[in-house]
């Protein structure tokens, strides 16, 4: 009767702990997507509106396995993306509230395989550059990023959430890393 409780006791909280949301970590910026917006001498812009519509591709929040996990920003990956773009800007010195040059995104994908030997992300998003309200740049970036994963979701989920932000860092220099983009914020 007693290694039945203890069994109880020590089962109950793991259930509780495997179904329930988590969420993202905090984004932080990469040093070589800064200094690809440094390289940009005379750029200046600022962040507009970053959508984020719920669907197959783009669920929110996004499942893991028995979990799910949600944004710290806003109630979207769109307002994450949004902040991970303006302090990547901010950072590289290229960010200007009172700029005619305007970046806005909507994210298309958004999709989180824990897996159980290999996790992976797959992101996706338009963006599109504005200059005095004329469009310069409108194109479709995307990223895939693998991790080793766990069949465990005690190990899996922590390290899909880990993951996470690396996910958002590719995607963002994907964009940074195209010259017409580059261009279009000069």
């Amino acid at each position: 009767m007693l290694n039945t409780v203890r069994t109880i006791g020590v089962i109950t909280p793991l259930v509780f702990l495997t179904a329930c949301a988590v969420v993202a970590p905090p984004y932080s910026p990469d040093v070589d997507n800064i200094q690809s917006l440094k390289n940009a001498t005379t750029a200046h812009a600022k962040v507009g509106a970053f959508d984020s519509h719920a669907d197959a591709k783009n669920p929110y929040p996004v499942p893991l396995r028995a979990n799910s996990l949600k944004s710290p920003v806003g109630n979207s990956f769109g307002a994450y993306l949004a902040d991970a773009m303006t302090r990547e800007l901010q950072m590289a010195g290229k960010l200007s509230p009172q700029s005619d040059v305007e970046i806005k995104a909507t994210l298309l994908e958004n999709d989180i395989d824990v897996g159980v030997a290999t996790g992976a992300a797959r992101l996706s998003a338009r963006f599109i550059v504005l200059r005095s309200g004329s469009v310069r740049y409108d194109q479709v970036k995307s990223a895939h990023t693998q991790w080793d994963s766990a069949f465990a979701a005690m190990i899996a989920v922590p390290k899909a959430r880990e993951e996470y932000p690396l996910a958002v860092q590719k995607l963002l220099g994907e964009l940074y890393a195209d010259p017409a983009f580059i261009q279009a914020i000069q």
